[in-house]
């Protein structure tokens, strides 16, 4: 749960009454001009090779820090969601694939501690195949390190996010389905 209002001064009049009408609106005492709290969106790339692999990420920065992740971020204006699949996973591990290379596969909610705050996140999910991971350049700032992980060996417990935690189980019961 929510705890505080990451909003100190009013974006309109600037005062520094901010009261909290609940969890997710804080209202200006002065002008009355309502700020919300809503999920950001992000989008979460789940990748699996040939061999049926699934391209994990070990985490360089907080939150998180040493902890695992997929490759993924925040939706930039004007984006899809599978456009910022591409672009994040092209940024994150050096994997350029077209966003019609991605297919939504889930939606969950998700927590982010950022600048002194937990911010609520919805976490779009999309799968895409490639034939290998023999091209990929990790970007220092985002990831220390790649695995390429047979798909029920993904240690779930590992994750940075239980969001993904989830979409990699969602994925292996799927996947284990089909066989």
């Amino acid at each position: 749960m929510i705890t505080g209002s990451p909003f100190q001064y009013c974006s309109r009049c600037g005062h520094d009454t901010m009261a909290a009408a609940s969890s997710r609106e804080h209202v200006c005492d002065d002008c009355g001009y309502r700020h919300f709290i809503t999920p950001f969106p992000a989008a979460c790339a789940l990748i699996l090779d040939a061999d049926g692999r699934l391209l994990v990420t070990r985490r360089a920065h907080e939150p998180g820090l040493g902890k695992l992740g997929l490759p993924g971020g925040v939706i930039e204006p004007a984006e899809t969601g599978e456009e910022a699949a591409a672009r994040e996973t092209r940024e994150e591990v050096g994997l350029d694939l077209p966003p019609s290379a991605f297919r939504y596969f889930a939606s969950l909610p998700n927590w982010y501690y950022y600048q002194d705050y937990l911010w609520p996140t919805l976490d779009l999910f999309f799968t895409a195949s490639v034939p290998g991971f023999d091209s990929l350049a990790p970007s220092p700032e985002e990831v220390s390190e790649i695995f390429a992980l047979p798909l029920a060996e993904v240690p779930l417990a590992d994750f940075a996010f239980e969001s993904n935690a989830e979409a990699v189980r969602r994925l292996q019961e799927q996947r284990a389905r089909l066989v």
